[in-house]
């Protein structure tokens, strides 16, 4: 009898449910590094130019671009539906993005100065105030083509610190979280990994407390990237992600174009931003990988 209570007990530990994994920091960084009152910092890639000044300079104001309806936006509105994801996942509140209590700014595009700032309505039909900040990339006019001289360590550099120095002319404390794509991504995840050196040479500014990179250029002369996945890099996190089917990221020349785009479509109805909301693949809406042309 004095043995049946230890083996009673025992078994009874024995048939408890294992614990659960504790949670992945790709699950709970969103939450972490996204608070109400950040700035988000939107830096799209080649061609920037085109796809939104061209677009947003002629309108009266207020002015005002739905995705919805413009092809040209559409293209293009990739880091915008990036940070609206990132801001999901983090659980803000869509009035929150809506409001103004998290900021959204967007930088190297070379609007002429018509507006100081539009409304993006969203994929999901959000209306979300986009400050800009100004600059022009050095990519930001003409394609990849034309630029091909302009992937270099040099341009990064360059267009890393107009970005450092617009922020801080805007949003000089708090926390900044940079939502980037191709070749804005590969300016990002350089400011991230050279913040220290750009921060003792033009001043303190606000704190980069995470970095998104999307379709980042698998070659930038004379620099290297740490590639995709979720990393610390100093005190903040950068986070890059590339579709499998990305010719830029893959360098893949001859690849089908529609793998650079990360806002998932099946046709009009949106899935959400791929590697933060979906996982879903589609090509110029239809779903699937793109396979060559």
């Amino acid at each position: 009898m004095k043995l049946l209570a230890p083996a009673l007990l025992l078994a009874g530990c024995m048939s408890e449910d294992p614990l659960p994994d504790p949670p992945q920091p790709i699950d709970t960084v969103w939450a972490d590094q996204i608070h109400a009152g950040d700035m988000f910092a939107l830096v799209p890639g080649t061609g920037s130019f085109d796809y939104y000044a061209a677009v947003i300079d002629p309108l009266p104001e207020p002015a005002v671009v739905n995705v919805r309806e413009s092809e040209k936006i559409a293209d293009d509105a990739i880091v915008i539906e990036q940070a609206i994801a990132a801001a999901h996942r983090a659980g803000i509140p869509n009035a929150q993005l809506e409001d103004g209590t998290v900021r959204f700014g967007i930088w190297g595009v070379g609007f002429a100065g018509t507006h100081t700032a539009f409304t993006y309505v969203s994929w999901e039909g959000l209306h979300v105030p986009i400050e800009i900040l100004g600059g022009t990339s050095k990519c930001a006019l003409g394609g990849i083509t034309g630029n091909l001289v302009n992937y270099n360590r040099d341009s990064a550099d360059a267009d890393a610190r107009d970005l450092y120095r617009k922020l801080q002319a805007l949003h000089p404390t708090g926390n900044v979280i940079v939502a980037s794509h191709s070749w804005g991504g590969a300016v990002a995840e350089y400011l991230a990994e050279n913040l220290a050196t750009i921060e003792s040479s033009e001043g303190p500014g606000a704190s980069f407390a995470f970095t998104i990179a999307m379709g980042v250029p698998g070659f930038v002369l004379n620099y290297t990237f740490k590639g995709p996945g979720l990393r610390h890099v100093g005190d903040a996190m950068v986070y890059e992600v590339d579709r499998p089917d990305d010719p830029v990221h893959t360098l893949h020349p001859g690849g089908n174009g529609g793998g650079h785009q990360y806002d998932i479509t099946f046709g009009e109805a949106f899935q959400g931003s791929y590697g933060i909301t979906t996982d879903e693949l589609s090509c110029e809406s239809v779903p699937g990988a793109c396979a060559d042309p």
